[in-house]
């Protein structure tokens, strides 16, 4: 082979791994001042950001909304079902008007897609899809469906869309797998942030392909440095728990009309009230995550309305610090 067409070839490949990168589902980043002091953030779902009655409870949603703000957290992450009606652009312009607390204080928000993102577009979903672009995501994820996330050094989040496959061999599987397996030696946690729950209360049905999160996560975990956890909404409540050392949590406590879970199966939290509008805080400090379930009850005064009934920990695989009272994993 001549040298020139060497060359070509040579072009022509560095040509098509730009154009294969820039068609990829981006990383954004979220940078921190820095990276070995406490950092925060927040999950949870199912806000359902609407005027619409009877669909979601608007007191405990904006009641959530004011009392994540004042965490002053680094990110935000919403499991889907951020409006109630994808097809109608009024419900985005309800979630940017009650959330406008944290745009003024410059918080990144990052949310996956639920099946409400889709409601009214049953032939077309276009329409929806353009409305969550240009209401709902940072302008870089526009045009993909599920996207990553880089929460200082230490954090990967993957923002994946319930709805498109994740069965072997699908573009999300794909995509998915490798960045769990090119997340890097200095990422010292995982997370998988969707609608569906992949382990929830077996009384709800299956989503989609959530299972196919489990059964990968199962096969593959124990080879992986990072601790992986899993948060998930679509159930209005509040579930932990944990399976083959990763831990499965479902936070659709944002707003949406509350469901009862039965808390049999496994469940790790054992809360004994059957509506939880909530948030779960996220706090990494040094080698040890410190989760906390952080509660609202809309029919108790303001003094008693927030509690913290169900807290946990995920220690880095290489974390040596000292246990601590409560559960650690």
């Amino acid at each position: 082979m001549s040298l020139l067409i060497q060359i070509s070839a040579l072009a022509i490949l560095q040509m098509l791994a730009i154009r294969a990168l820039a068609d990829a589902p981006p990383r954004l980043e979220v940078a921190v001042a820095d990276s070995n002091a406490p950092l925060t953030f927040i999950a949870y779902g199912d806000t359902r950001f609407t005027q619409r009655d009877g669909v979601a409870n608007a007191v405990a949603r904006r009641a959530l909304v004011a009392r994540v703000a004042s965490e002053k957290p680094a990110a935000i992450f919403i499991g889907g079902d951020l409006v109630y009606e994808g097809s109608n652009p009024e419900d985005y312009e309800i979630y940017r008007s009650e959330t406008a607390v944290w745009s003024q204080a410059k918080i990144p928000i990052f949310p996956a897609l639920g099946n409400h993102e889709f409601r009214g577009c049953d032939k077309d979903l276009s329409p929806c899809l353009v409305n969550w672009w240009r209401g709902a995501v940072p302008s870089g994820v526009r045009s993909f469906r599920w996207y990553s996330v880089t929460l200082g050094p230490k954090i990967l989040v993957l923002l994946l869309d319930s709805d498109s496959s994740l069965k072997p061999g699908s573009e999300q599987r794909t995509w998915f797998e490798q960045q769990i397996t090119n997340a890097g030696s200095q990422m010292k946690f995982v997370f998988v942030v969707l609608h569906y729950p992949p382990v929830r209360d077996p009384i709800f049905p299956r989503g989609k392909d959530e299972k196919e999160i489990v059964r990968y996560l199962s096969n593959h975990t124990h080879s992986l440095q990072a601790r992986v956890v899993v948060v998930s909404s679509h159930i209005h409540n509040y579930e932990r728990f944990r399976r083959d050392d990763v831990t499965y949590l479902v936070s659709g406590g944002g707003g949406a009309k509350p469901v009862p879970v039965l808390r049999l199966f496994g469940e790790l939290s054992k809360l004994d009230t059957a509506e939880n509008f909530h948030y779960i805080r996220f706090r990494l400090e040094g080698g040890d995550l410190q989760g906390a379930m952080v509660r609202f009850d809309p029919e108790r005064n303001s003094e008693t309305a927030w509690t913290e009934p169900d807290r946990f920990e995920v220690k880095a695989r290489d974390s040596l610090s000292p246990r601590k009272n409560g559960e650690t994993q």
